[in-house]
């Protein structure tokens, strides 16, 4: 059933106002968003947007304002898993008229996963005093808003919130990577609670943060972030919170098991008593399904 908004001031006409496809721009040329973001990391940065065109005298009359200078194009990305909104105005001072027009927003490193809802919005740009009667005059009163558009970011493979640093700055010894966990339980969300930390001094380190050779090295990493974290489960403190199940979508509880399942083939219960009672099956099974060193000779 589609759904009905009411808002207690004046809105835009429909067709005074176009949203065009997202695009996503990448070494300078841009290409259309598809719903899934291939070739996406937790190390880098992305530039996504869209286009707008607005007929400008439907929308003024429609809405009431007076000039484009009361108006500004929010983008909106919504993460459910990082719990993390990111969002980019658009101030249309200035401008006289926009026919397919492009608006950015940059999606950051390291603090989304699993996928995105991506809105855009025309609103009012800042409080407006003496407004006519039902003409919208706060800041960030929606006038028009897109269909949203769920984009996914990790495809069947799940990835990870990764940071890159030095490790002789943090007092670790020189390995390509770890796991830096501070959840107090597991329903704590995975985002902020679990980082891959990437050693910026390292050659493999440097490899996995490299685009052109993460491919070569992924599988190792996952290799180790699995075991690691079944590991980490493996403590006793954690024992009546796996027993109990039912987690939360996004918790730690709730990737880590589902991490298991994809890669392993068992649940987080069965994957931590083989690691408990045949780590050497265990680390078998970890090979056989992962692969990690697939494609390290290619």
């Amino acid at each position: 059933m589609a759904k009905l908004r009411l808002y207690p001031h004046r809105t835009a006409d429909p067709s005074s106002v176009t949203f065009g496809d997202w695009w996503i721009e990448r070494s300078g040329s841009r290409a259309r968003l598809a719903d899934l973001l291939t070739a996406w990391d937790y190390a880098s940065e992305e530039l996504i947007g869209t286009s707008l065109t607005l007929d400008v005298d439907s929308l003024l009359e429609s809405t009431g304002h007076s000039s484009l200078e009361d108006l500004e194009v929010l983008l909106l990305a919504d993460c459910p898993a990082a719990q993390r909104r990111v969002v980019a105005r658009h101030p249309l001072a200035g401008y006289a008229s926009i026919r397919d027009s492009a608006f950015s927003l940059t999606l950051p490193a390291g603090e989304l996963a699993g996928a995105i809802r991506l809105s855009a919005q025309l609103v009012v740009a800042h409080d407006l005093e003496g407004a006519p009667p039902r003409v919208a005059n706060v800041r960030g009163a929606r006038l028009i808003s897109s269909k949203t558009r769920t984009i996914a970011l990790e495809g069947e493979a799940s990835r990870f919130p990764t940071e890159a640093v030095p490790f002789s700055e943090l007092g670790l010894s020189n390995a390509p990577w770890t796991l830096h966990t501070t959840f107090a339980d597991l329903d704590t969300s995975f985002m902020g609670g679990v980082r891959l930390l990437v050693n910026t001094e390292h050659l493999v380190g440097q490899m996995l943060l490299d685009s052109s050779t993460a491919d070569r090295v992924s599988g190792l990493t996952m290799g180790d972030v699995i075991r690691l974290l079944v590991a980490t489960m493996a403590d006793k403190k954690y024992a009546d919170e796996i027993d109990d199940g039912g987690f939360e979508e996004g918790s730690v509880g709730y990737v880590v098991d589902s991490m298991c399942s994809f890669f392993l083939g068992h649940g987080l219960v069965q994957a931590i008593q083989l690691y408990e009672k045949d780590p050497l099956h265990f680390d078998l099974l970890l090979h056989e399904r992962v692969r990690p060193l697939a494609r390290v000779f290619e």
